[in-house]
């Protein structure tokens, strides 16, 4: 049975393009050397340019380098292979692995300017990371050009390390030659970093204005634009940041070069584990223990030598099988140099750091990405119709049945989604206006007008959860026969207008650091964080509409709801508690220990314990 693979279906969805080849309007001088575009519509594109050189042989785990220039005039026109990942899921294939080592470029998307119209531009720039845990993901996946051409904005599609060739410490690795940022081991961030210097540099031959750049990006996109928030590195290369449905925490440097305590709890996947499953993988030893031993009996050097022998698939293979009990994403480490000791936390409460005016927002119900195949809540199998034709295009053998408990699904959720919100937004928004950073907005998308399929409700199935926006924002799909006739047939109208909005504030918010009344000024205004007035709604005119709301999300908010919402048992209260405490990343560990006396520590949750283990096969974030 095929898995869910809802990034492979986002990634269809979004990833709707047409090119009308080379075209000679498109000719721009980069500091590398001529490079020439195609036409898509309204706007023109380039495709795969690079800014770093490729970080092979001696340059893996080294900070990027700049790019070499071109020999010729570049034809950007292809996009570039994906960062090394597993194959399954973007391709929809399990098993395998696809991308390359050799993968740091960039697409560019501009208006279709004239060359006459070219030399008297001056526009905003806006930078996407895209999501995936840090693990998935491709940068050719996001077509921007409805953004582009309706607000004549530029928008630039980054690629990064990832995984362990992205972030990974280890002592081996560090020489007395070795720069800062060649020992941080953050080597994803600094691709990024080296991304926004690239378009520094260039962009003003593409109409851009480099004293005008907003960084944005999704889930572990948006991670990383915390990151970047938070970086002195990156301090003076951009103007403002949207972080959509980012985890906002940094891996300790001291996690990532020990071994796992003997309860595997840690919050960051071991440089050290990893060897110890390389080592096992390779049948050097027999066990973890033996690996362990042999390991502690190698040299520095021995041990730079074996990390650099070893292929991707090597690598990767032993990150995936040493990930921790708790925890494990690959994210930026607090080195104190491409990040300060005290994580990106210290972004939003010291007001001696530079800031700039910030985005901060999750989707309603961001869990249900993860939980749509929890058996637990949902019941699968095989169907017919057009439903399971929809299915089997994306790749899919079967389709939902029946939401068990449709209430209870929507409970378990809207907790598991609160805890992101209050880490993500809530928590980040307080923090920064307590410190006198006023130009602080956060939003929460509700989205959820899905039609019923053969008596599921797709509303509750999968509404406003994790990655729904990114629709929103790239919209191209809307127009699939597809998408536009059966998924959302009934509600295309409102689809578009909402499109329409949620890209209008951000594009006003690029140009002016206040999303305001978007770029049209004909919106509700969105006003930032306030006493009165926290965060803004962003849904249909047939739901809510666009609302500015005053509640707010804490820690003791969600706990006590939870702990007196009458749609749960004692056991399910538990249970919830145990899931979302259980992550590294969201509720509080202590506030399950000491639920009913300790009541919670009394229950099993080895069942609940696989099922989490299956999800996060799917995504680490």
């Amino acid at each position: 049975m095929k898995r869910l693979n809802v990034f492979l279906i986002l990634g269809i969805l979004i990833s709707y393009g047409c090119s009308e080849g080379l075209d000679e309007n498109s000719v721009r001088t980069t500091a590398q050397g001529e490079v020439i575009g195609i036409k898509e519509g309204e706007t023109y594109a380039w495709r795969g340019i690079p800014f770093a050189q490729p970080p092979i042989n001696e340059l893996r785990w080294k900070a990027p380098r700049p790019p070499d220039p071109f020999e010729s005039r570049f034809e950007a026109k292809e996009f570039a292979q994906a960062c090394f990942q597993p194959q399954g899921f973007m391709t929809g294939e399990e098993g395998g692995w696809t991308g390359s080592e050799d993968c740091l470029y960039l697409n560019i998307w501009s208006p279709a300017w004239s060359p006459q119209e070219l030399g008297e531009k001056k526009v905003p720039v806006m930078m996407w990371i895209h999501g995936g845990g840090n693990v998935i993901g491709s940068a050719d996946t996001y077509y921007p050009s409805h953004m582009v051409s309706d607000h004549e904005v530029i928008v630039v599609t980054v690629q990064y390390r990832m995984s362990n060739l992205g972030w990974f410490r280890h002592p081996a690795l560090r020489q007395e030659s070795s720069t800062l940022e060649d020992a941080s081991g953050s080597f994803g961030t600094l691709d990024n970093i080296m991304a926004l210097r690239w378009i520094r540099e260039n962009i003003s031959q593409f109409g851009g204005d480099i004293n005008n750049v907003t960084i944005y990006g999704e889930s572990a996109g948006g991670h990383n634009v915390a990151a970047l928030y938070a970086s002195p590195l990156a301090s003076d290369l951009f103007h403002k940041a949207i972080v959509q449905s980012g985890i906002v925490s940094h891996s300790k440097t001291e996690e990532a070069e020990a071994y796992y305590p003997e309860d595997g709890v840690s919050g960051i996947t071991s440089s050290k584990e990893v060897i110890n499953r390389l080592l096992v993988n390779e049948q050097k030893v027999e066990d973890l223990g033996e690996a362990k031993k042999l390991q502690n009996n190698m040299s520095l050097e021995e041990i730079e030598k074996y990390l650099r022998s070893k292929t991707p698939e090597e690598l990767l293979t032993a990150y995936r099988d040493a990930r921790p009990k708790r925890g494990g994403m690959a994210r930026v480490f607090n080195d104190g140099h491409v990040m300060g000791r005290k994580g990106i936390y210290e972004s939003f409460t010291n007001d001696q750091l530079r800031r700039v005016p910030i985005i901060l927002g999750t989707n309603r119900y961001e869990s249900k990405l993860f939980n749509m195949r929890n058996p637990r809540f949902v019941r699968w199998g095989e169907g017919e119709g057009i439903l399971a034709r929809v299915f089997s295009w994306v790749g899919m053998d079967e389709l939902p049945l029946e939401i068990m408990r449709p209430d209870f699904y929507n409970a378990v959720n809207q907790y598991s989604s609160d805890s992101w919100k209050e880490r993500a937004a809530d928590t980040p928004a307080r923090q920064l206006i307590a410190s006198g950073h006023k130009d602080t907005y956060v939003y929460r998308f509700d989205w959820d007008d899905l039609p019923v399929f053969q008596g599921v409700d797709f509303g509750v199935l999968a509404g406003a959860a994790h990655a729904m926006e990114l629709l929103f924002l790239f919209p191209a799909a809307f127009d699939n026969f597809v998408i536009k006739n059966i998924v959302i047939k009934d509600s295309y109208d409102g689809v578009k207008k909402l499109s329409d909005q949620m890209m209008s504030y951000w594009a006003e918010f690029a140009y002016s650091g206040d999303p305001g009344k978007g770029r049209s000024n004909n919106l509700p205004q969105w006003k930032a964080w306030s006493e009165s007035e926290k965060f803004m709604i962003l849904d249909s005119e047939e739901d809510q509409g666009l609302i500015m709301v005053d509640s707010e999300v804490t820690v003791d908010s969600i706990f006590n709801e939870l702990t007196t919402d009458e749609r749960f048992t004692q056991d399910e209260k538990c249970q919830s508690l145990f899931s979302m405490s259980y992550s590294g990343d969201e509720f509080p560990i202590e506030r399950f220990n000491a639920y009913d006396d300790g009541y919670c520590l009394t229950l099993d949750y080895s069942d609940l314990l696989e099922i989490m283990g299956e999800e996060e096969g799917d995504d680490d974030d």
